[in-house]
């Protein structure tokens, strides 16, 4: 389509005579703007745990505005084109973060804690938080641990960077947050008794993970990006760079023939000049792919593990090379996700994680658009990474060269993490 309406705009340009169509304007996007906010005295008790939930509010609730397609509110976008709505215009509109979002998306802003009632309040709350005991709410303390790790980073980056900090009021905060993550930290064997939910998240979408948690017909899948700009490889995800390597991705694929074709795809090969290598071609449609996200813990004894349970997956099915996407209701891109109320109180029971709609938009400053001035539906997100049939098993936000691998070690992801976390600038100033 394109193409099309570009030789229809060189064709205008040539008839000198006949008037030449208006230019259309370009869709109306809606800035973002930041705006005071207090926190309830009593907020949201997002973990089961009112002293931690108030400090989760105190250390991460703002209010911001942004634009969101119009189709929001115009009945939803679940027939709005989904490579359209990116160029769509967009309406503006306020919310209040640090409710309950997954925490790559909610931004690293935290000057905000600079304000005397602001942090005079979060440093009681932290007083508080250090006399619940966390054995007595174990799920709760791993979301919560992992949560205070990200604000523990978030401050050292601006303390890095941000000229204007308040870097001796920052500091003072993240003391208090260490000595609260520490607090709250669980031993390995606690840890690695708690449920997992992976089978019970299966039960309730079979039509998205059938034989997942056994493996059965699933591949797990790791990448070894060598980047372009110097020469250095890692081993983790781009998922778990955008959060910090506080979490643990694994990617997983089901491919329509058989675990042996889909090895064979992804073996190494040699192309010839101006042909693309095999293992970078897209998958047959009918392929599944699916992402888990768990969060990353440090224990008692000091070790980083992965939680035995996920709070996050993604799945998205292939479509024939070539196909258009269509409207985002038709797209096979689905997200799981397991906030903190929904896991801490349904983890046991149904796994936690609930079903987006595939219009459900992608919270500001998701891994696909870290940039605070927009949020598209959450189907459509994936196609700028997987390309427009979602056949890709990676893509663009790759800045280097991938190679696969098929791996049976279930903890090699959760090594890779941590490997890189405990390499981080963020963790050497963590002092625990």
């Amino acid at each position: 389509m394109r193409t099309v309406l570009l030789l229809l705009v060189g064709c205008a340009g040539c008839r000198c005579k006949e008037p030449v169509a208006p230019v259309a304007l370009k869709p109306a996007h809606t800035q973002t703007s930041w705006a005071a906010h207090e926190p309830a005295e009593s907020p949201g008790d997002v973990y089961g745990v009112p002293a931690w939930s108030k400090v989760f509010a105190l250390a991460f609730e703002r209010k911001v505005s942004f634009g969101v397609p119009a189709c929001v509110d115009d009945g939803g976008c679940l027939e709005l084109d989904s490579m359209q709505v990116r160029r769509a215009p967009t309406v503006s509109r306020t919310e209040v973060l640090g409710k309950d979002e997954p925490l790559a998306f909610i931004g690293e802003q935290v000057t905000f804690l600079e304000a005397p009632s602001r942090i005079a309040r979060l440093e009681r709350a932290i007083d508080e938080a250090m006399k619940i005991d966390p054995s007595s709410a174990p799920v709760a303390a791993v979301l919560f641990q992992n949560d205070l790790w990200e604000r523990v980073d978030a401050i050292t980056h601006a303390i890095a960077v941000e000229p204007t900090a308040d870097w001796q009021t920052l500091e003072r905060l993240r003391g208090k947050l260490v000595r609260l993550m520490k607090h709250v930290a669980l031993g390995k064997d606690q840890l690695a008794a708690l449920p997992r939910n992976e089978a019970l998240v299966e039960r309730r979408f079979p039509h998205l993970l059938e034989g997942f948690a056994a493996r059965d017909g699933w591949s797990e899948v790791r990448a070894r990006l060598v980047s372009r700009h110097d020469g250095k490889s890692s081993d983790t995800t781009v998922h778990a760079e955008r959060h910090g390597q506080r979490m643990v991705f694994r990617v997983f694929v089901h491919h329509p023939v058989s675990a042996a074709a889909f090895e064979q795809s992804i073996a190494p090969t040699q192309a010839a000049p101006g042909q693309i290598a095999q293992w970078q071609q897209p998958q047959p449609a009918g392929t599944r792919f699916v992402i888990t996200g768990a969060p990353v813990h440090r224990t008692r004894e000091g070790e980083l593990m992965a939680a035995p349970f996920i709070t996050l997956l993604e799945s998205r099915q292939a479509r024939a090379e070539g196909s258009l996407p269509g409207p985002i209701g038709a797209l096979g891109h689905d997200v799981l996700e397991g906030t903190r109320a929904s896991v801490t109180r349904s983890l046991a029971d149904t796994g936690g994680l609930e079903l987006l709609p595939r219009d459900a938009l992608v919270p500001v400053g998701a891994t696909c658009m870290p940039d605070f001035t927009s949020r598209l539906p959450s189907a459509s997100t994936c196609l700028m990474c997987h390309g427009p049939t979602g056949a890709r098993i990676t893509g663009p936000m790759a800045h280097g060269e991938v190679r696969f691998e098929l791996t049976d070690d279930g903890a090699a992801a959760a090594r890779a993490v941590a490997e890189a976390k405990r390499a981080s600038a963020s963790f050497q100033t963590l002092r625990w």
